[in-house]
């Protein structure tokens, strides 16, 4: 065996190896990672179609599964029903019937409606009612077929009853006859009415009645029986209101008979008592008689104010005119002006001594006492006069006022008399007034009820149907198959939101902040011997795509590092069975392949398998050297594959974590960097991370981890928990690869490529065409 010297500048990775190199953050910013845990980009919020479309071809076992259980119940709900026929018949149904008489009794009883929609709501709701129910189940005796005794069977009810026998078989016995028990209760009229359907037909008076049944001809049956009892049941209503009319009316008139006559006799009765003859005219001849001697009343007082206020004046110095308009006072006034006339025409003559001038003025003294005679005896009288005028003016008025009070009182006591008399009246003309209102809206009630008339007509009455209504079978099975398919995809990604396995590199990437480096395709499904012979595929097909994977694993480890690939690299992964050990064989080989000389350790000290691929002898191996027993040249194996060097495990240990952490293992590590080390790199192969302490200490020693994940095996949670377990181990992860990648394992993203490009002449010759 030939062995090359190899020394390497590790300027990234220091003796310890405890610290995270700048190597691998420049990686980690480069390809653009983030730490697990941390929030994503906006691009998380965003709906990725071609996501949700891998999802569904992942999927679509599942998804044509529930397809196809869903269209299989819907066809057999459908094949096990009875096929029903329905029968139509349309009405016309008009809110203001034809009236003969203008004062007709409307069917209720009450006003003829005004508002057509409420009308119309209530005609639909008769025509589902229990009584119309109830009179057609009558007519047609259909009680024994609504209650199941009678039934159609379709031609293929003889399978039916075997499909419903089976099922009876895995259904409770109590909850079917907990169910029968249920529909032998039910009122008749209620299973009647579940087969009627009203059909308005919009902005019309026309309203079709649909009946279903099992029987196309009994369909038709019922449909227009439906439509004749709702008439004569709406006739008999119009005529059961009128007689009810008549007949309230008639109670009425000869309670309010009773009443007039028992009015008017309280009404003489009550005059005899009280004296009241002719109320009327006594009392419109006392009123004439007061308004008469009212106005007399007051005429009297305006001549008794006159005479007193004449009277007064006389009394005063006003009664000189009077005295003054005497015919003697002005005659005696004449001749006394005349006497005084002559004497001063004489006095211009004579003088007052003279005999003759005295004389004149004696006659003048003498008329002025007359004067003053008369006017003392004329004063006298007219006082006298006007007094006499007063006191006939007041006294005139004093009867007239003795009267008046007198006719007061008189009607007075009249309209007291007349109250009651005028209260017993009123309650006879009131109840004459209704008795002959009822007299007369009984003879209309009475010739209305010989001129009813129907508003309900049919427009066309129900036919024999010949196609099947219910169950529909091509609307089922569309049902059916959207049903199926909306539940299937909504089942596909309930399972896919539960489902924590690593499904794609998409997933490695959400979950892990480090460089995914390969794809490892699977081999299919094979016995345990195929399974185990791929980890040497790389060396026995080094054209197949599992050889082309570790080969560009090979290369993205070639330029993990400024310096190149790692000299020391730990490979482990979260559980057993997810390809560790047949990565690092297939990488070991690849790396030969390249020219570089490879050192494989086992170091699963739990679980070995090296020796098992490579059927080397496992007697000795990494405990001895471990413990202080061997050297590693020792126990370092040659194996078949040409520059791959294996150390094999050696014997279990029942404490392989003391082991590992001893010093012998930093030793190895550092004689990785030493001068003297004749491999180009050393791959160990680590137990799983969770539950042991192993790979966490190895990875801690070693230059670089590398991460292995099983696609559809690996669950996001553990690999991100086994992740976080080697950073705080202070472990340099310098990148994951998946393994046993199937289909299209690879998303959407450049990591998806075919490994067969151009291997093979036949292939070649074969895109050539």
């Amino acid at each position: 065996m030939t062995h090359r010297n190899i020394n390497r500048e590790m300027d990234e990775l220091e003796p310890g190896h405890n610290l995270v190199p700048v190597q691998q953050q420049r990686a980690m910013v480069a390809t653009g990672y983030e730490m697990a845990g941390s929030p994503d980009d906006n691009g998380d919020d965003e709906i990725d179609l071609r996501e949700l479309w891998t999802v569904i071809k992942r999927r679509k076992g599942t998804i044509a599964l529930i397809f196809l259980l869903v269209s299989l119940l819907a066809l057999l709900f459908t094949l096990m029903q009875t096929p029903l026929y329905r029968a139509s018949v349309t009405l016309e149904i008009n809110t203001d019937d034809k009236r003969v008489l203008d004062y007709d009794v409307e069917a209720n009883g009450a006003p003829r409606p005004t508002d057509s929609k409420d009308f119309y709501q209530t005609q639909y709701e008769l025509l589902q009612s229990r009584n119309l129910a109830d009179r057609v189940i009558s007519k047609l005796k259909l009680e024994p077929r609504l209650k199941g005794e009678e039934l159609v069977k379709p031609f293929y009810a003889d399978s039916l009853n075997e499909i419903k026998g089976w099922l009876s078989q895995i259904t409770p016995s109590n909850v079917s006859a907990k169910t029968t028990t249920d529909i032998g209760e039910r009122p008749v009229s209620e299973l009647f009415l579940e087969n009627v359907t009203v059909s308005p037909i919009k902005n019309s008076r026309i309203v079709t009645v649909h009946y279903d049944d099992a029987d196309p001809a009994m369909a038709a049956t019922i449909a227009n029986s439906l439509a004749d009892n709702y008439i004569n049941m709406n006739l008999e209503r119009r005529a059961d209101s009128t007689t009810y009319a008549r007949k309230f009316l008639e109670e009425q008139l000869v309670q309010t008979k009773s009443k007039l006559e028992e009015s008017e006799n309280k009404l003489v009765q009550y005059a005899k008592d009280k004296s009241i003859y002719n109320t009327d005219d006594k009392q419109n001849l006392v009123g004439q008689k007061l308004q008469e001697l009212s106005a007399a009343l007051t005429e009297a007082e305006k001549d008794r104010i006159a005479a007193e206020s004449q009277y007064k004046q006389s009394m005063g110095s006003k009664s000189q005119d009077r005295v003054q308009s005497s015919m003697v006072i002005q005659q005696l006034k004449a001749s006394k002006a005349k006497l005084q006339t002559d004497y001063q025409d004489k006095l211009k003559i004579y003088k007052p001594d003279y005999p003759l001038m005295q004389q004149l003025q004696s006659q003048i003294n003498e008329l002025d006492a007359q004067i003053n005679s008369e006017s003392s005896l004329e004063r006298s009288t007219a006082q006298t006069t006007l007094k006499s005028d007063y006191m006939a003016a007041k006294q005139k008025e004093d009867q007239l006022r003795a009267e008046v009070d007198k006719y007061k009182a008189e009607l007075l006591t009249t309209q007291d008399k007349s109250i009651g008399y005028n209260t017993l009246q009123r309650e006879v003309e009131t109840n004459r007034q209704l008795y002959e209102g009822l007299l007369q809206r009984v003879k209309e009630v009475n010739v209305a009820g010989l001129a009813n008339t129907n508003n309900v007509s049919i427009v066309d009455p129900a036919i024999v149907p010949f196609e099947v209504e219910k169950p529909n079978l091509k609307l089922n099975l569309a049902l059916g198959v959207v049903l199926g398919l909306f539940l299937g995809t909504v089942a596909a990604f309930l399972l896919e939101f539960l489902d924590d396995r690593i499904k794609s590199i998409d997933d490695l990437e959400r979950v892990l902040p480090v460089p995914i480096l390969g794809i490892a395709p699977s081999m299919g499904k094979g016995s345990r011997q195929k399974q185990q012979n791929y980890a040497l595929l790389t060396v026995e097909k080094p054209t197949s795509a599992v050889a082309e994977a570790f080969r560009s694993l090979r290369t993205n480890l070639m330029f993990a590092t400024r310096a190149g690939a790692p000299r020391v690299l730990n490979v482990t992964s979260t559980d057993a069975s997810e390809g560790k050990s047949s990565t690092s064989i297939n990488l070991a080989t690849a790396f030969a392949q390249a020219g570089k000389s490879v050192l494989l350790i086992d170091a699963d000290l739990r679980k070995p398998s090296l020796h098992k691929h490579f059927k080397l002898d496992n007697s000795k191996g990494l405990t001895h050297y471990l413990v202080g027993q061997e050297t590693l040249k020792g126990i370092t194996q040659t194996s078949f594959i040409p520059e791959v060097y294996v150390i094999t495990s050696g014997p279990l240990s029942p404490n392989p974590v003391e082991l590992l952490s001893s010093e012998r293992l930093v030793e190895l590590v550092a004689f990785a960097d030493s001068p003297q080390c004749e491999f180009d790199i050393i791959i160990l192969d680590s137990p799983p991370i969770l539950g042991l302490a192993d790979a966490l200490v190895i990875g801690n020693r070693t230059h670089a981890t590398l991460l292995v994940a099983a696609w559809n095996e690996s669950r996001k949670r553990p690999l991100q928990a086994a992740f976080n377990r080697l950073r705080q181990a202070r472990t340099n992860i310098i990148g994951v690869v998946m393994t046993k990648a199937k289909g299209n394992a690879g998303g959407d993203s450049y990591y998806n490529y075919d490994y067969y490009y151009s291997y093979g002449e036949r292939k070649t010759l074969k895109n050539a065409a």
